[in-house]
């Protein structure tokens, strides 16, 4: 489909089909009935816009269940071959994915015990909670539903649109700024002065996911060819061509909207300026009135032929991997999973084993099976063959699924304890050095020998943790340098690695993780390790990792306006200067947090630009470049900082902060620091813009009323809680380094859903029933509940559920006989049938195969539960009035 001619004249658009990363997932299941979806202002959770990840379900009992490929391959993997093209949200293909309903709450007009008369609202006022003797429960701020989809233009009338709620569905129509699901800010007018943006408490900083998946009603992203001369760019800070870029002289000069420069327009480029002045073709230019368009990129960003797509799995077949059934389970993954890898001559695989040694396989056509080339030195390692070791996918595949067949009867008697990760990964970056791609590493213990081999630190952790020490957050840094030392250089020749960790016991994740962060992947951890249960949840990890919308050998960088200069970046990725970021992968669930500072003034009527400019190559060997463009209004008033801000953005950026800062402080200085962030920006509000001075309130920002609950709600989380295990919380850390906005309130705010009673809701209600509020009270003991992060999902089984409930859902008349661990399956009944469709549907929002777990009251799961109702008062920790409370006691202090 790109082998078609090119346009004759250069900047000529067509549309991006398959290639783009617009392709979306195929929907999964039978198409859903229409019903009123929510989303909006201050809702949480929400769909994954156009939420589809073409998840398996666990519908079957077990035996049946793994080879399960999920929709069949008609619907081809995202990012797929082009019969993606004519699915528009009209041609029933493909159901726009669900809103999720919010939760039920309060009016902004109707905060404070009953019968207390409060202000109505004013955006100045702010929402009010009542004094302290008297917070109502029932009257606090809380996430509220919205009723219908957005349709959300991204300009209107010349002038920039505040975003909805990225927890909300909205369908995009780009007018000149970006899909705020691509780049969003946490402010949407911009401080002129950095004494404005010090003196409003908030950060001021991008939230970059470039590859985000579209809503399904949404135009794809236009793709750009310039021809020769390639796109045109300001000649002195580099920027490429947008809507903001202003032609002058009848169209033979354009300034630069980041740095003012007068540029002279090329001659093949001009074009007469319309009485608006405006150039009469720019409506007809996608790179002139859209906000993210993408270019192809010529011979000058070619540093050699673009990659092929190179996928290299390594699996552990120690004794604990073989006994524990983390082999089989791998080999079994990869084995369905390598019909969703991109179709073509390029792709490429190539697979190794290791235990205290690698071994290699040769898998080509000719020899009857594969060869197996052992490499016993792991710490010098090398690779034993330059060819055969990566293979076209069409030309090995056979071989291949017959090796995975054979690979756990092959080591089921290995008694081999060791394991040589850093060794393996060494080796497996040998085999694809010359051409980069995908290291894919399936990891059961802790690595013991050769090159990065670790120590077992937990015990020290546990013993420091009961002392008291100081300390103690030094385990959750990498133990010393040697594999962030390999990691730098397997970005450097364009490698990135995803570490698939089936283990049942520690595996210092904090030193792991420095692989996948540098790189550009990720950590996925399942601990403890299930056969029965988590075979299912590792394929389709690894059927959406490798399908999902994604580029190669990426470059990354973001230009601001004058006055405003990059201060740094976060998330996965390699930097070696100062303004790029490397990224031998980017993927849709990728989120980079760019921060910013001032370095002059703004002008008040102006606006100010940011361009992120992605430069990378497609599975299919494309090289493109991805342009994404905001332009926002500078203001010098502090209440339209906090009018316009953005609630969700400023909690991701505060989530990632806090994260950032584990390895490097002891706990209660970091759960201080997030409280005092909140009671800061609060404070400021207060001081500044509040039209009320009865110092007997709380004055909320109306666009920022949940941030005491979201803040309660970090303070509480996994990561940043003083119990919990050392892996759990580098896995958190791991997690949300490259976490989006739309999955950061999530995490630590879950949703609570009442699933014993889906059979008595109508059915042209939403398919997942509106969230209960985090607190006991909405827990009763005789109801079934899913709680849900977008990572797990715990069920919570009360002590006297009805035995017929427990029979539909489960299987079993009793409670005792309720399984360890558990595998959802699809029973011949109505209920069944309705908790496995909320299941899977909140797996396709979360574009997540959720881990499933049983709660239990009276059993350490049932308090693991309980920890996350995050209204509740729990030891040492607040209730959410009691900090509501304290939130404006302090405030009360700093105002005296």
């Amino acid at each position: 489909m790109f082998g078609r001619p090119r346009p004759a004249f250069p900047g000529q658009p067509r549309s991006m089909m398959a290639a783009s990363s617009q392709a979306m997932p195929p929907s999964f299941g039978a198409p859903q009935q229409p019903t009123p979806p929510f989303g909006g202002p201050t809702q949480f959770g929400g769909p994954q816009p156009g939420g589809h990840p073409p998840f398996a379900t666990q519908s079957a009992p077990v035996a049946q269940q793994l080879p399960f490929m999920g929709p069949p391959r008609a619907n081809a993997p995202a990012f797929g071959p082009p019969l993606w093209q004519n699915q528009g949200a009209g041609s029933g293909a493909m159901q726009p994915p669900m809103g999720m309903p919010g939760i039920p709450g309060m009016q902004p007009n109707t905060l404070g015990p009953p019968g207390t008369p409060t202000m109505p609202y004013s955006p100045h006022a702010g929402t009010q909670v009542s004094t302290p003797s008297k917070i109502d429960p029932t009257q606090i701020p809380r996430p509220m539903p919205e009723a219908s989809v957005i349709i959300y233009e991204t300009r209107q009338g010349g002038q920039a649109t505040v975003p909805p709620a990225a927890s909300s569905e909205f369908i995009v129509k780009d007018t000149g700024n970006c899909s705020p699901r691509l780049m969003r800010c946490t402010v949407n007018q911009i401080p002129c002065t950095g004494d404005l943006l010090t003196t409003s408490a908030m950060p001021l900083a991008l939230m970059v996911q470039p590859f985000a998946l579209p809503h399904p009603s949404e135009e794809p992203i236009q793709l750009v060819d310039f021809g020769e001369m390639g796109p045109i760019r300001c000649s002195r800070c580099k920027a490429y061509i947008n809507p903001f870029m202003k032609f002058i002289d009848q169209g033979r000069h354009f300034i630069c909207n980041l740095c003012g420069f007068r540029n002279d327009t090329p001659r093949d480029y001009m074009c007469n300026l319309g009485p608006d002045g405006r150039r009469r073709d720019a409506d007809d230019r996608p790179e002139l009135c859209r906000g993210t368009v993408e270019f192809v990129a010529t011979k000058e960003f070619l540093v050699r032929d673009p990659m092929p797509a190179v996928y290299f799995f390594l699996i552990d077949v120690s004794m604990n991997a073989i006994q524990t059934g983390a082999t089989a389970a791998a080999c079994s993954a990869i084995a369905q999973a390598i019909s969703d890898l991109p179709e073509g001559p390029r792709t490429m695989v190539g697979i190794a084993t290791f235990d205290s040694a690698i071994h290699f396989y040769s898998l080509k056509r000719a020899q009857q099976q594969p060869l197996m080339l052992i490499v016993p030195d792991v710490q010098d390692v090398y690779t034993p063959l330059q060819t055969d070791l990566i293979l076209p996918v069409s030309e090995c595949q056979e071989n291949l699924e017959q090796l995975l067949e054979s690979i756990p009867s092959m080591f089921e008697n290995n008694r081999v304890a060791d394991s040589a990760f850093g060794a393996a990964m060494k080796a497996g970056f040998l085999a694809i050095k010359s051409t980069g791609g995908k290291l894919l590493v399936f990891q059961s213990v802790l690595p013991s020998l050769g090159v990065g081999s670790l120590s077992a630190r937990e015990a020290e952790g546990r013993a420091n943790v009961t002392t008291g020490d100081k300390e103690a957050h030094k385990l959750l840094q990498p133990v010393d340098n040697t594999l962030k030392t390999m990691a730098l250089e397997f970005a450097e020749y364009q490698v990135s690695v995803d570490v698939f960790l089936t283990t049942q016991s520690y595996v210092d994740i904090a030193s792991i993780s420095v692989v996948p962060q540098t790189t550009g992947g990720r950590v996925y951890y399942y601990y403890p390790f299930s056969a029965l249960s988590d075979p299912a949840k590792l394929f389709n990890d690894l059927r959406w990792n490798i399908s999902r919308p994604q580029g190669f050998e990426a470059v990354m960088r973001v230009r601001c306006s004058q006055g405003l200069q990059v201060q740094d970046y976060f998330g996965n990725f390699c930097k070696r200067v100062p303004t790029d970021i490397d990224l031998p992968a980017i993927d849709s669930d990728k989120t980079v947090m760019v921060t910013f500072k001032h370095d002059d003034k703004l002008q008040e009527n102006e606006e100010c630009g940011f361009q992120c400019a992605l430069l990378y190559t497609t599975v299919y060997g494309q090289r493109r470049i991805r342009v994404i463009n905001l332009s926002l209004p500078c203001t010098s008033l502090l209440s339209n900082l906090f009018r316009y801000a953005d609630l969700e953005t400023q909690f991701a950026c505060f989530l990632k902060q806090a994260a950032n800062g584990i390895p490097t402080s002891p706990l209660p200085r970091i759960r201080d620091e997030a409280t005092n962030t909140c009671i800061n920006i609060l404070q400021s509000y207060r001081k500044h813009c509040a039209s009320v001075t009865s110092s007997g309130q709380l004055i909320l920002p109306e666009a920022l009323k949940l941030l005491p609950l979201y803040t309660l709600a970090l303070v509480k989380s996994l990561g940043l809680r003083t119990d919990g295990r050392l892996d759990e919380r580098s896995y958190w850390m791991s997690l949300v380094s490259s976490i989006s906005v739309v999955l950061a309130v999530p995490l630590v705010f879950p949703r609570l859903i009442p699933i014993h009673d889906l059979t008595s809701r109508a059915d042209d209600d939403s398919l997942i029933p509106s969230p209960l509020m985090l607190n006991s009270e909405n827990v009763q003991e005789d109801g079934v509940y899913l709680l849900e992060n977008g990572e797990d999902g715990l069920i919570y089984v009360g002590n006297m559920v009805n035995p017929a409930t427990l029979e539909q859902i489960f299987g079993v008349s009793s409670l005792a006989a309720l399984p360890v661990q558990l595998v959802l399956e699809q029973f011949d009944n109505e209920l069944s049938r309705k908790v496995n469709e909320v299941v899977n549907e909140i797996r396709r929002q979360r574009c997540s195969y959720l881990r499933l777990r049983l709660c239990r009251r009276g059993e350490p799961s049932g308090d693991f539960f309980r920890s996350f109702l995050i209204e509740d008062k729990a030891p040492g920790v607040f209730s959410y009035v009691e900090f509501l409370v304290h939130v404006h006691r302090q405030i009360q202090s700093k105002m005296t």
